[in-house]
């Protein structure tokens, strides 16, 4: 089924709920002193099998080997945190693309699905409420809307828990610096004492990440019938305490968790313009020329 905007919201919220109760109650990593601990460690020759764990085989190992395999021939660990970033959005591109397409003609067709949702307004018995279903599951068909395509954005979570693991379990991070940041670092840790570079790295992943959520609003607004609602004043929120959410986890995360975030977010607001300009304005012109069609009958 197609998830409507506050069921979406309330999975938004569960998933966080979820991430951090994984967070917090994931394998120990660290000891007391803040030192890696050896049999967590991922190198280069760690197995790569199934008896690390399900989720080490499929994310956590690949991710770690791809970072050291990038160091080990480009001599710099940053650049395998922000290269496997890329890889790994290259890779869910196709997914996210639907997606994204799929939520936006959603709300495009919001005009349509009101017009049927009146047209059987007051009606409760069990055949009007199959007719208004089957009406709008015949309006997502005509334009081609993916009825699943919501859930491919929750792929993020795991690929982000996954790379949070990567990181912390790479020992060649807690001895690289660049720009004066320490990769293995928190910048938590540096922020009382006004480390300039950890700060400014902080406030470029919340640029960043407020920029890549505004920035489909942005480009919503390139729409002649762009009309600002109650429901974007409440996204706008959402989207504030998101901001801030990702923030925390940046200040008290490794500081190579920074790149991945920055480079993510770079990345989501190149793909956002891309759908805008190549397929969401198109896909508005064919609304509307259906809609004057359908009108002219």
């Amino acid at each position: 089924m197609v998830l409507d905007n506050k069921t979406k919201k309330i999975l938004k919220v569960f998933c966080l709920v979820f991430l951090v109760a994984i967070l917090t109650g994931c394998a120990q990593n660290l000891d007391k002193n803040g030192e890696l601990i050896a049999s967590r460690a991922i190198t280069m020759s760690t197995p790569w099998s199934l008896s690390a764990g399900w989720f080490d085989f499929l994310f956590v190992i690949p991710l770690a080997k791809g970072i050291l395999f990038i160091d080990q021939y480009l001599g710099n660990v940053a650049i395998g945190v922000i290269g496997i970033t890329i890889v790994v959005n290259i890779i869910t591109l196709p997914i996210m693309i639907k997606s994204t397409i799929s939520t936006q003609k959603i709300q495009l067709l919001q005009p349509e699905m009101e017009k049927i949702q009146r047209k059987y307004k007051g009606r409760k018995d069990q055949a009007s409420q199959m007719r208004q279903n089957a009406e709008i599951q015949n309006l997502y068909k005509k334009h081609n809307v993916s009825m699943f395509g919501s859930f491919s954005t929750f792929l993020t979570l795991p690929i982000m828990f996954a790379m949070w693991q990567a990181v912390q379990r790479i020992d060649i991070l807690y001895k690289t610096s660049i720009f004066g940041i320490n990769l293995g670092d928190k910048p938590i840790n540096h922020i009382m004492e006004f480390s300039v570079g950890y700060i400014v790295l902080l406030l470029l992943v919340a640029g960043s990440q407020f920029f890549a959520i505004q920035i489909t609003q942005i480009m919503a607004k390139r729409s002649p019938k762009y009309r600002p609602s109650q429901q974007m004043k409440s996204m706008n929120t959402m989207n504030n305490v998101m901001t801030i959410f990702i923030v925390y986890l940046a200040a008290t995360m490794p500081a190579a968790m920074s790149l991945y975030w920055i480079t993510t977010n770079v990345i989501n607001i190149v793909r956002t313009m891309y759908i805008q300009f190549f397929h969401i304005e198109k896909a508005q012109k064919e609304i509307d020329n259906s809609a004057t069609n359908f009108i002219k009958k």
